[in-house]
């Protein structure tokens, strides 16, 4: 069975702020489900983003100027 992640332990594996990791899930770019008010994450579906994304520009990876990159 898959780990199912908070947002918060999302952050801390790919080493960004929380509120990264809602505006990325808000947008599609996070793989996730809302189970009531909360978000929870699939550790396969984090791994596989981080795995596929390595080595781009964060911006790249968000579709987001440099900015949005910077805020982390």
């Amino acid at each position: 069975m898959d780990e199912i992640m908070t947002p918060s332990q999302v952050a801390e594996l790919l080493k960004i702020h929380v509120k990264t990791v809602y505006k990325l899930a808000r947008e599609g770019i996070i793989v996730g489900n809302r189970i009531g008010r909360s978000w929870r994450f699939s550790k396969s579906h984090i791994l596989d983003l981080l795995f596929r994304e390595q080595g781009k520009p964060a911006a790249e990876m968000e579709g987001k100027s440099a900015s949005c990159a910077r805020s982390r």
